[in-house]
């Protein structure tokens, strides 16, 4: 609670993974005021090509100016220059629903800073989606997040209530 899945290219070293993992976890500690071993971060890489956008592919030369279509029949772009993309990056957040407005717009405002540095992608090739589920979907060690003690039993070690096939 939360669990960040970022979908980028692989671009990253292991160090700059660790770094990364790191900023994600300390920017959501800071922001929700949040527990650091109730945070997750998943990165999983694609190749370019397994990326796109306004019907461009990632990998393509033209990505650029093509990714930055507004509309079809003219071809108007708001692309400024020919520089080739270097990082796009979507994270998808599976969070509790017990954030404000104000909360998650000041949090995905500092998740696409920390995502742009590490990812290389500019802030239109940022994608963040927040799924937010009532605290009773989301369960670990056995206990749902509604419970009272969560916290404590969240954490057992060892759990007792596994069924023994």
């Amino acid at each position: 609670m939360p669990l960040l899945s970022l979908n980028t290219w692989p671009v990253m070293s292991r160090d700059t993974k660790r770094q990364l993992i790191h900023q994600l976890t300390n920017t959501t500690v800071e922001t929700l005021n949040m527990i650091p071993d109730k945070i997750r971060v998943m990165i999983h890489e694609q190749k370019p090509e397994n990326f796109g956008k306004a019907g461009a592919m990632a990998s393509d030369p033209t990505f650029s100016s093509d990714s930055r279509i507004t509309n079809w029949q003219t071809r108007t772009s708001y692309a400024t220059d020919a520089t080739p993309v270097v990082g796009m990056a979507i994270l998808t957040i599976d969070v509790w629903d017990t954030f404000d407005q104000e909360t998650k717009d000041a949090w995905v405002n500092k998740l696409t800073e920390v995502l742009s540095l590490f990812t290389h992608a500019p802030g239109d090739k940022i994608l963040i989606l927040i799924r937010e589920m009532p605290p009773g979907n989301w369960a670990q060690n056995g206990v749902t997040g509604i419970h009272e003690e969560f916290l404590t039993k969240s954490r057992r070690i060892e759990c007792s209530t596994f069924i023994k096939l």
